[in-house]
């Protein structure tokens, strides 16, 4: 009898532990991020990586004082730039247009994170993400400005598309309500992009690098826990 009281006594300590470090954390993060088109000769040639925005609501909830599960909603603009040839439908060569290709999607990334350090503190990310196309343009001009092509839909691509994550950063803990961080995250698409062939080929994947400043609040009573849980 005495031991299970001893054991009950201990399960309720260690219960008490957790919840002590048992906090959600909400924010906002946003930056920018180089994206890259691969899987398609001609778009591995002609096209060059791009620089643009990203950037949503996040969640991170710590499991521990080294573990922690986070997530996003983020808007997420995709695409390249280049001079790209254009062939017409018989497969004569129609010449080289100057090329912009832009995507707009939401991507939704289910991260595990290790942690380490105190009021400082280091992670590194691993996990997944899925992302849903919402619109895609695409313009082809003439480089002497005689003719332009544009196109529009997303007829040409898979709805959803998939990939792993991998990611480091660093968070500080300003207040007890109060984080900022920044992080670098490597988004590698697994699933290919595109539903019908472009040039030949019907494979074109994603490859994103996010550059992320982030700022997190912790509501209400849990609020004193975000310190605790860094010692």
């Amino acid at each position: 009898m005495k031991r299970l009281l001893v054991a009950a006594m201990l399960l309720a300590m260690l219960d008490s532990v957790n919840a002590q470090r048992t906090f959600v954390q909400f924010g906002i993060q946003a930056g920018v991020q180089f994206v890259n088109l691969y899987g398609n000769p001609y778009i591995e040639s002609f096209l060059q990586r791009d620089l643009r925005p990203v950037g949503g609501p996040a969640v991170l909830y710590p499991i521990n004082r080294h573990w922690a599960l986070r997530s996003n909603l983020f808007y997420d603009s995709r695409g390249a730039e280049g001079l790209f040839p254009l062939f017409e439908d018989d497969g004569s060569p129609k010449g080289f247009y100057t090329t912009e290709v832009n995507m707009t999607s939401l991507s939704v990334p289910l991260l595990l994170e290790y942690q380490f350090g105190g009021r400082l503190r280091g992670h590194l990310t691993a996990g997944i993400y899925g992302t849903a196309l919402l619109s895609y343009k695409a313009s082809f001009s003439k480089p002497n400005g005689t003719e332009k092509i544009t196109q529009r839909g997303t007829s040409y691509f898979q709805p959803l598309e998939g990939g792993a994550v991998l990611g480091y950063g660093i968070r500080y803990i300003v207040n007890r309500r109060i984080t900022i961080g920044l992080e670098n995250r490597f988004d590698i698409g697994l699933s290919n992009i595109v539903s019908r062939p472009v040039l030949g080929s019907l494979t074109i994947y994603h490859l994103t690098a996010p550059v992320l400043l982030g700022v997190y609040y912790t509501p209400g009573y849990a609020a004193g826990k975000v310190r605790n849980s860094a010692l």
